[in-house]
């Protein structure tokens, strides 16, 4: 290699590109007609030419500023123009001459101040449905320094694919397109522009036309359609195309239907405005098909036989044709929405509310996880659109530590409109904020795959089931198992676990992005360090007492009280939808994702979807009205369950129509097993035909507050020396043949009756209940 072809290998190998000019060959796309430079840039022109030749650069038909550096190698001339630092004056076009055979090439130098990004695309594309598998989006894009680029799809982000090289351009495609919106980034060190493309699958437009009495009717389907009306006379055959006039239509709407750029045109005639003995058609235009026509007869003043049978042929068929559609919308499978829902009231009264839509909503990027420090596990629950997975958080609560989660998710063939609803989920659930009670929000993966909803994840499962699971280590009371030295231990902590339950009364805590990574209940064992061991024998033996009973109602009204203040319902609050952590916190979910209902029996067929009919207040199952009143119906059905330790509501009894009147007559059920007669009345309380009669959750949570209260005190009592000789811890009487009135049962009827009067209860149908039987 020569002095001069190793300097010019170096200075290719800092420069990247050297510009190339080759004499022995036209113009072709690979080669830049422009070079363009920012000032203070290296310019290095590359001139070859295939025969022993001297060559030289000129600007201008003048020597330029800058060396040249000629040599030959293997009779192949080359030239070189370096420019160590390009100014405004190098500007102009550069031409590499041969002085043997007078050839030449330009190339034209555009020294620029700062660089630049010029995109050029087609926005509106329209594709027939056989041409769509060979359509590529395609933008050219002029740009210095160098670009990157990204599709936004329909599906998510793709970046853009190598580009193809146009002169000075390059071409970045995206092919074979689904429907939909599309946006193109182009980026260079400089600048950035984002340009909007949309794609459109047209097809064959449909098109139907129905004779009814006083009209006729017209109704097309496509895209970019032009509906038009033309009529004959029966007399001239209709034959030619100058027999036919236009008209003008009476009415005209056009809707927008569910596929992308797809629209529904409606259009009719008065048969009034008609003329006797004549043909009726209706035309649609589309740019990517032929006119589609559908015709019909009309006999104003002496229809014949033939078509009156006509029409009552049609009219059976668009019967038909109405009754299979019915049948196919009543089968189609409902859309994803989130069980939760946030209420804006609207009327005086708290039934006059809409639904608030949080499409619109922001969404805080400063929640999002990485999606590399999440490790799925095993699935916990699936249903009809997704699904609920275990999974490992490293980095969540604070830097290198690792912790349990629940991830909710979409199943992977979903549409669209359900990944919108998932995400308007999670910007109701930022919304709405933390509380102790709730299965609360830790995080989200939104970006660049699909998207991940990341909980508090509740070891022990829901309360149906924990309930169930635990009957036979139910006890009276802890007296029973424990010597006097342990039962004060226990007071210690129950008074410690009092404590903290009055802390609960600061109930709402806003959405912070490090809120999200504090995910640690409070601990007893972390407050009274020395009841370690009885704590860690009570999680062994799985004692569940009658105040852990009203523990779990307590905690459960408290997170209803929270999502009441929020203007939540709940709409499906039952025990099987509250799940239990750890030392027995109870926290209410939403299981609408991640259910089968099609398989549970306690979700019954109502109309076209699937209702837990027996949670249900009378105003939700017999006109369709949820709100905060018909909550407190279904957590009086829940406190059934708790006290009968997860008998099924209603036990024995078929949802049929008798069923339903029976609700609506005020029918209640009789007191399960395990409640105190208080207890009992809480519920009927809650199951008041007149939803004002119901008592808010506030008030719910102050008198289970001094319930509890009563029954830490019981238990105090209970520890003292007189203990010693009782063998019966007396929290409450637990058996229903010997149910008695005591003070304490007396003094929360009287406080909850102040406010709303007790419904008279059922004389006449019995609901027997056994213990642990489900019926």
């Amino acid at each position: 290699m020569t002095e001069h072809e190793c300097a010019m290998a170096n200075y290719d190998s800092e420069l990247n590109e050297a510009f190339l000019s080759d004499l022995n060959q036209g113009s072709s796309e690979q080669e830049a007609a422009v070079v363009n430079l920012i000032a203070g840039e290296t310019l290095l022109l590359r001139c070859r030419h295939n025969s022993i030749s001297p060559l030289r650069w000129l600007k201008d038909s003048r020597s330029p500023e800058g060396k040249q550096i000629r040599d030959e190698i293997y009779h192949v001339s080359h030239c070189y123009l370096l420019i160590d630092m390009v100014m405004m004056e190098h500007n102009g076009t550069y031409s590499c001459l041969s002085s043997v055979d007078n050839r030449t090439k330009s190339i034209h130098v555009q020294v620029l101040e700062h660089g630049f990004v010029n995109v050029q695309l087609k926005e509106m594309n329209q594709v027939s449905a056989l041409a769509r598998e060979s359509l590529c989006l395609q933008a050219e894009v002029n740009a210095y320094p160098e670009p990157r680029c990204h599709w936004v799809t329909p599906r998510g982000r793709v970046a853009c694919s190598a580009p193809s090289r146009y002169r000075a351009s390059r071409i970045f495609r995206h092919c074979k397109p689904d429907p939909g919106e599309y946006q193109l980034t182009v980026e260079n060190n400089e600048m950035s522009i984002t340009r909007n493309m949309t794609v459109c699958v047209v097809d064959t437009p449909a098109v139907a036309i129905a004779l009814t009495k006083d009209n006729i009717q017209c109704s097309a389907n496509g895209t970019s359609l032009n509906v038009t009306w033309r009529y004959c006379q029966m007399s001239t055959k209709c034959h030619e195309d100058a027999l036919w006039h236009g008209m003008m239509p009476q009415t005209m709407q056009k809707s927008k239907l569910e596929d992308f750029c797809q629209q529904s045109h409606f259009t009719s005639v008065s048969l009034s405005e008609l003329e006797d003995n004549i043909i009726v058609k209706c035309c649609a235009n589309s740019t990517f098909s032929s006119p589609q026509c559908s015709a019909t007869i009309t006999l104003k003043k002496h229809p014949s036989v033939i078509t009156q049978m006509i029409v009552i042929l049609f009219i059976l068929l668009l019967l038909i044709f109405l009754i299979v559609l019915n049948i196919m919308i009543k089968n189609k499978k409902p859309r994803y929405e989130s069980q939760i829902q946030v209420l804006q009231i609207v009327g005086p009264l708290d039934n006059d509310y809409i639904y608030i839509n949080f499409k619109e909503f922001s969404y805080n990027l400063e929640l999002e996880f990485p999606r590399e420090n999440l490790k799925l596990g095993k699935e916990l629950g699936s249903g009809a659109f997704g699904k609920v997975v275990k999974a490992t958080a490293y980095g969540l609560s604070q830097p290198g530590v690792s912790m349990q989660v629940a991830v909710k998710m979409l199943k992977d063939k979903h549409h669209p409109v359900e990944r919108e609803a998932l995400m308007s989920e999670l910007k109701m659930l930022v919304h709405i904020g933390r509380h102790v009670n709730i299965v609360n929000l830790l995080g989200a993966c939104t970006e660049s795959g699909p998207i991940y909803l990341i909980f508090q994840y509740c070891c022990n499962g829901d309360l149906l089931n924990y309930l169930k699971n635990h009957r036979e280590q139910f006890q009276k009371s802890l007296s029973d198992m424990f010597d006097l030295k342990r039962f004060r231990y226990l007071f210690q902590t129950e008074l410690t676990f009092r404590e903290r339950e009055g802390s609960f009364n600061s109930t709402y805590i806003p959405m912070s992005p490090m809120l999200f990574r504090d995910t640690q209940e409070p601990s007893r064992a972390s407050i009274h360090g020395g009841i370690n061991e009885e704590l860690d024998s009570l999680e062994e033996l799985h004692i569940l007492t009658y105040h852990d009973l009203l523990s779990f109602a307590f905690q459960v009204a408290k997170g209803m009280e929270f999502l009441s203040s929020q203007n939540c319902i709940h709409r499906d609050l039952a025990a099987r939808n509250v799940l239990v952590t750890q030392e027995k916190f109870v926290k209410i979910g939403d299981f609408g994702l991640a259910r089968d209902i099609e398989n549970d029996d306690n979700y019954v067929v109502r109309g076209n979807a699937r209702l837990p009919v027996k949670w249900m207040a009378p105003e939700s199952l017999l006109q369709g009205v949820y709100t905060k009143q018909s909550d407190t119906w279904s957590y009086g059905i829940l406190l059934w369950e708790i006290f009968s330790l997860g008998v099924t509501p209603y036990p024995g009894m078929k949802v049929d129509q008798k069923f339903y009147m029976l609700i609506e007559g005020g029918f209640q059920m009789e007191q399960p097993y395990y409640a105190s007669d208080s207890m009992y009345a809480i519920m009927r309380l809650c199951w008041a035909l007149t939803p004002q009669d119901r008592p808010h959750f506030s008030k719910l949570v102050a008198v289970l507050e001094t319930q509890l209260e009563d029954s830490e005190n019981q238990l105090y009592i209970n520890t003292g020396e007189k203990a010693l000789s009782q063998s019966i811890y007396q929290n409450a009487d637990v058996l229903p043949a010997h149910r008695r009135p005591n003070r304490e049962d007396e003094k929360v009827a009287e406080n909850v009756s102040r406010e709303t009067e007790v419904p008279p209860g059922p004389a006449s149908i019995p609901t027997e209940l056994t213990p642990l039987n489900e019926g």
